[in-house]
């Protein structure tokens, strides 16, 4: 593998003796893959038994494992399920020591491709609020596909500076990830291509950028709340030096003391962590956890108004859903119609890419169920379904699109692997015709 001078030159002085060490661990090991489980589905012990492959335990998260190398779990129907997402074990340690509760809100700032995200959605269960925000457009389809196929509700999805969210979150959250864009040296054995990147664009290039964004997100932080600031990074100048300089630079905020803990040792600070390949079963990664001083006031905050329902919308609920939707806000962007949480502010002057659930589109007289809706549902709220088991050839049928017969009314039918949602098809004339969408198909 091909390193760059610079970059031997600097872990040799941060590791010393464990230099060595360091560098077999790059050139020689590959990292093992993982998953984690998507507790707002199934609980881990469920999954354990359920699960096709042997499992081990990644030590600093209780819903993530390993599994093996030869094993292809994005092509299991449990995957389409939604059931776990696959993510490197080391990036699930960040939303773990930022330790996400149910009614907190919380923002991912850098949230694309959205594993994070899901972690945290999954840690909320269902209650609060969680923004998934990114600032780059061309990412967001993969975050909006994997919030929708992970059976999120509670989200909103933006495309914003940190600057321009302060128009609506000014001291507004309770926790907040920052899992910084950054020179990516922890995934040099993963890609050579990050070697490549990291020439371009070196360590001192990406330490002007995070510090902004550092200096920004904290004033989204509400005084008694926790920031969790992250890299897949090993030098100090993007990591101990952006926290440090920030604390120094801002006296309402505190570091919190992390404990070490299987493998995971702390940095330059007590308030950071770092996950070394030579230590851990894992790429390497930064964390820093910080606290804004001051304890949480109740703040006065400018909500959307809540829209009257369509009557489309409606009659498809009556005919097909067991579903309370008291607790929600209407919104409709166009002919897009989506359930918001009633404690979100006004999002007027953002780039908003989904305000909430999205739950289907109205057409020419008649109401389109999206796949987020379906997704997000439990078996006992759809009237009209139909259930496959894994030996049910019309399973992989339906996974790939195409049309089955069936001997069922004309009508919407949620579909089923056993108890969990996979997505809508109509049946006419005794067909079903397919809605799973075209880009999530099995192939």
């Amino acid at each position: 593998m091909y390193l760059p001078k610079e970059f031997v030159t600097q872990m040799q002085e941060i590791l010393n003796d464990e230099a060595k060490e360091f560098f077999l661990a790059l050139q020689n090991q590959t990292a093992r893959p993982g998953l984690r489980v998507n507790t707002l589905k199934i609980n881990v012990e469920e999954f354990t038994k359920l699960s096709p492959w042997p499992l081990e335990s990644v030590l600093w998260c209780p819903e993530g494992f390993y599994y093996p190398k030869d094993a292809r779990p994005a092509k299991h129907p449990y995957y389409h399920a939604g059931l776990f997402y696959l993510q490197e074990p080391s990036a699930m340690a960040p939303v773990t020591v930022l330790d996400p509760r149910p009614g907190e809100f919380v923002l991912d700032l850098c949230s694309a491709p959205g594993g994070k995200s899901l972690q945290i959605a999954a840690r909320l269960k269902g209650e609060g609020l969680l923004v998934a925000n990114d600032l780059y457009p061309d990412r967001l389809k993969a975050l909006t596909r994997n919030i929708e196929q992970a059976g999120i509700k509670n989200a909103v999805i933006l495309n914003e500076t940190p600057e321009h969210l302060n128009r609506s979150f000014t001291n507004f959250f309770d926790k907040i990830l920052i899992d910084a864009p950054c020179s990516g040296e922890g995934m040099f054995r993963k890609d050579q291509r990050a070697v490549r990147s990291w020439e371009d664009y070196p360590p001192v290039f990406c330490q002007r950028r995070q510090r902004g964004i550092l200096e920004e997100a904290a004033k989204l932080l509400r005084p008694g709340g926790v920031l969790v600031y992250s890299t897949c990074t090993f030098n100090r100048q993007e990591n101990e030096e952006v926290v440090n300089d920030f604390l120094q630079s801002n006296q309402d905020f505190e570091g919190l003391d992390l404990q070490k803990t299987s493998g995971l040792v702390n940095g330059t600070k007590p308030y950071t962590l770092r996950l070394w390949p030579h230590k851990i079963e894992g790429e390497g990664h930064f964390i820093a956890k910080i606290a804004r001083k001051g304890l949480k006031a109740e703040k006065n905050i400018p909500k959307e108004a809540s829209r009257e329902l369509p009557e489309l919308f409606l009659e498809f609920c009556e005919e097909n859903l067991l579903l309370d939707i008291s607790q929600y806000n209407f919104s409709a962007y166009g002919n897009h119609l989506f359930l918001t949480a009633k404690t979100l502010p006004s999002l007027d002057g953002l780039k908003v890419s989904r305000p909430g659930w999205f739950i289907g589109e109205l057409k020419v007289k008649r109401f389109e169920p999206s796949q987020a809706l379906i997704m997000a549902l439990k078996k006992e709220q759809v009237v009209n379904q139909m259930s496959f088991s894994l030996q049910d050839h019309e399973l992989y049928s339906y996974l790939r699109g195409q049309t089955i017969k069936v001997d069922k009314q004309n009508g919407w039918r949620g579909i089923f692997l056993d108890e969990f949602p996979l997505g809508w098809g109509k049946v006419s004339n005794l067909m079903l015709k397919n809605h799973y969408p075209k880009g999530w198909r099995m192939i």
